[in-house]
């Protein structure tokens, strides 16, 4: 563990002993006889479905806000919270019981049932039945636990928390692996990336300005730039992993707890790098889904725009690129029809995250800086959308570039008549005869307006003498074999090796640079992922020991 984060857990430790008579107290009053909670498992068995009273509220939901807010949500956290939840639960309780706040007898009763819970999560089974007019996920969650031991040993582990920094808690143990498949994602679309830059680092083809041939180029060049701008908003998404690794557990419901709760305990167990030292940004921020979903978005729109180009250049106008039947459609009236349409779904799919930051960002704005639903469900649940469709985008956009097939014959056809190496005459003359470059621009643009169709080299050489000596009253003999070499796509690509220029040698070195950022995301994903699991494995451990050495039952001493 990094030294910070360590200091922050010891000033959190710090003040263990300051309310040891509360503990005293609180482990007392949860020692219950074994039998005494078998009546209250009775009493609730008897009364099969029926619903309980939550806190001062003594009446079920109104039906519409059951159906609208609690009943589908309901039905989606089984499968979005409920892993989650019981690992923070489980987490929880173990440090109770090591703080002394609950006994060890009531810790092993709750974790017996969590474990239970937790294979049926595994095998895919129902976990807990739903009831009628029940008042959101966590208090279905809760009665379970009741149901199985009684309240006062099955409503135990809700001490020194509350469902605001659990819910804070689950956002960020969701939102941590999801982060850590999506960036894995993107290693694999860099990796295609890199591999098609790398077969094509020497294929020609027109590079365009404001949409107009420019200069001859590679298509490895091509991709090897709009993998660059995909790696740095990769490499922003990856540095949001430390701010989301954060633990809120503890905070409670923002105002933090006199019981002498060891939140740094509750972190290592789930995985945490540290703990968020202020009870109230603990519940209260989601700025860091603001981060995200801005690295998102600009990893969007780099797709975006380079679909467009891949779906151009496929195009009947360029036909430099194509890819076999199994991934393009055809009309359903139009019988010639090959589309390239997947690369409009990788359009749809990437803008997603722009969208989603909008409104995360509006729900934002003006909320009460504190727990909120506003905040905390409705502006945060914009996030997950996000995530699943530039994952999509991500995967198509790999799928098409490893099956990409590319025509180089029609990417020299191309330039053909398009002057694009004109701008390597105009270099030829200030590196060989010594003008000036503005020079050299005006006696080559005046060339080309009066041969707009380029002659050969050789014709070339004495209608440019006149114009230079005209425009500079320069007597030259110009080199007709360098001519030729200048007017070549190919060799003018191979010299323009500097300025990160798209030559087969410069496109390499770039590409060398582009692997080992990408090969340094993924070690530090292999590293994060080995301390999610070391960290499962110490709470298993834990939660083994309190259950092994009382399995006797509850309320025993």
């Amino acid at each position: 563990m990094k030294k910070e984060h360590a200091l922050a857990f010891e000033a959190m430790n710090g003040a263990a002993g300051v309310a040891k008579n509360l503990q005293e107290k609180a482990v007392a009053s949860l020692s219950f006889s074994h039998s005494r909670s078998r009546d209250a498992v009775e009493v609730n068995a008897a009364q099969p479905g029926h619903t309980e009273s939550v806190g001062r509220l003594s009446r079920p939901p109104n039906p519409v806000l059951f159906r609208l807010l609690y009943e589908k949500q309901s039905a989606r956290d089984f499968e979005e919270v409920l892993p989650h939840l019981l690992r923070i639960d489980a987490a929880h309780v173990v440090m109770l019981a090591h703080a002394k706040l609950l006994s060890l007898n009531v810790a092993a009763e709750l974790l017996r049932v969590n474990r239970k819970l937790g294979h049926l999560v595994k095998l895919g089974k129902e976990a807990f039945p739903t009831r009628p007019q029940h008042r959101g996920f966590y208090f279905l969650y809760e009665q379970e636990y009741i149901d199985c031991l009684g309240k006062q040993v099955g409503g135990a582990a809700h001490l020194a928390r509350s469902r605001n920094d659990i819910n804070a808690t689950v956002t960020r143990v969701r939102l941590r692996n999801e982060l850590l498949r999506l960036l894995a994602e993107f290693c694999k679309l860099a990796h295609t990336m890199a591999a098609a830059a790398q077969k094509h680092s020497d294929t020609v083809i027109s590079g365009f300005t404001h949409m107009q041939p420019a200069q001859p180029s590679t298509l490895g060049h091509y991709i090897c730039a709009v993998l660059s701008e995909l790696m740095r908003s990769a490499e922003m998404l990856d540095s949001t992993y430390e701010m989301v690794n954060c633990s809120p557990m503890g905070a409670a419901a923002g105002l933090g707890t006199s019981f002498a709760i060891d939140r740094g305990e509750v972190a290592q167990f789930l995985g945490f790098s540290s703990v968020i030292l202020n009870s109230a940004d603990a519940v209260a921020s989601r700025d860091y889904l603001v981060h995200i979903l801005s690295s998102m978005a600009m990893l969007g729109i780099s797709l975006t725009r380079f679909a467009t180009d891949c779906q151009i250049w496929s195009s009947a106008a360029y036909g430099f690129l194509g890819w076999e039947d199994d991934l393009v459609s055809t009309s359903s009236i139009m019988p010639q029809k090959r589309n390239a349409f997947v690369w409009e779904n990788i359009r749809g799919e990437a803008i997603m995250p722009i969208g989603s930051l909008v409104n995360t960002l509006t729900g934002m704005k003006n909320v009460s800086f504190n727990n909120t639903v506003e905040l905390s469900a409705e502006a945060s649940g914009h996030i997950w959308p996000a995530l699943k469709a530039i994952s999509q985008a991500m995967q198509l956009a790999q799928l098409l570039i490893d099956r990409l097939q590319v025509y180089p014959e029609k990417m020299l056809a191309f330039l053909e008549g398009k002057q694009t190496t004109m701008t390597a005459v105009a270099d030829l003359l200030v590196a060989r005869y010594g003008l000036a470059f503005r020079t050299a621009h005006d006696c080559v643009s005046r060339f080309i307006n009066k041969y707009p169709d380029i002659p050969p080299a050789d014709e070339i050489g004495p209608i440019l003498e006149r114009i230079i000596a005209e425009v500079a009253h320069m007597s030259l003999d110009l080199d007709r074999n360098e001519l030729a070499m200048a007017l070549d796509p190919i060799t003018t690509v191979n010299v323009a090796t500097y300025g990160g220029g798209p030559s087969p040698y410069a496109v390499r070195s770039q590409l060398r640079t582009l692997i080992r950022r990408s090969s340094a995301i993924e070690r530090r994903l292999k590293l994060r992922r080995q301390e999610l699991r070391s960290a499962e494995q110490k709470l298993q451990e834990a939660v083994e020991e309190i259950v092994v050495q009382n399995s006797s039952g509850a309320g025993k001493s």
